[in-house]
Parts: C-alpha cells; structure tokens; sequence
C-alpha cells in the first residue's frame, strides 16, 4: 500500500512538471490590462482563451482561431509575438529530415510559424521523451529555420 501511494505521489509530481514547462496557467484577471487591451484588439473574437505566465512579465495566450488553427500570442515589455501552431501532417519535410539528422532519437513537441516585427521563420522546439510511467520531455532544444526550411540557429534549452 505504502508503495502504492509514493508512486501516485511520483506520477501527480511527474504530471506538474510537465505542466510548468508551458508556464502557469493564470485566469485572465490576474494579467496585466495592457496585454488584455492589446489581444482584444488583435482577436476581438476570440473565445475559449487560455493565459499563461511565462516569466515575470511574459504572457501566453492561446486560443483556436476562426480558421481552426491554434495560435498564441506571447506579449512582454519587448513586444507581442504571434504563433500559428503547424499540425504534424504538415511539417516542413526539410525541417523534419533536419531534425532526424541532426539530433538522432528527438522528437518534435511543436512547430510553429512565429512572426515578429512583421519577420515570419519557423521555430521548432525538439526533445526526448523519457520516463517509465508518464514520458517527460527532456534535453529540449528550439531550432530556428528560415520559411524556405533555410536553418538559421539552435538554442539549447
């Protein structure tokens, strides 16, 4: 029984950990009005949104937009990214053979199309998945590639 329990504890913990690496979820009272204003007047129509700390003063939101896509914002003193999250059956071949070749045994977590300041590049967050009971994402990396699958740089995470 004693057993029994400490596992369950060690899933529940695993489980929160998993959870954290996409920041906290956070109701929309507790972000800064100025990011609210701002995605309001972004996606005036967005519905089912889902906010997440990131750091101290970065803010995720996520929400499906009016064409089925999944898309963030990432809003920070620095400016507002937007993502539009690319499903798996229509990964870049060139970024996916990149990926396979240069990090044997990784596995893509997501993909997506980020636009900042008006620049569009795919960024690409790679990992392995780990763990007997529930698979933890681990020795993450983001590689950036041009829209052309063009690599531009990676950052080990």
């Amino acid at each position: 029984m004693k057993k029994i329990i400490i596992l369950a504890a060690v899933a529940l913990l695993s489980q929160s950990l998993l959870f954290a690496q996409n920041g906290k979820a956070v109701s929309d009272q507790d972000v800064p009005e100025r990011y609210i204003k701002d995605f309001n007047r972004l996606v005036p129509d967005a519905k089912n949104v889902d906010w997440h700390l990131i750091d101290t003063l970065i803010y995720d939101a996520y929400f499906v937009n009016e064409n089925g896509t999944k898309t963030s914002y990432r809003f920070s003193p620095k400016g507002t990214e937007t993502r539009w999250f690319v499903e798996e059956k229509y990964y870049p071949r060139s970024i996916v053979q990149r990926v396979e070749v240069e990090h044997p045994g990784y596995k893509i977590k997501e993909l997506y199309t980020l636009m900042i300041k008006n620049k569009v590049t795919y960024q690409v967050l790679v990992g392995q998945r780990k763990g007997l009971f529930v698979k933890k994402w681990r020795h993450m990396r983001l590689m950036n590639f041009e829209t052309d699958g063009k690599f531009i740089d990676e950052i080990e995470m």
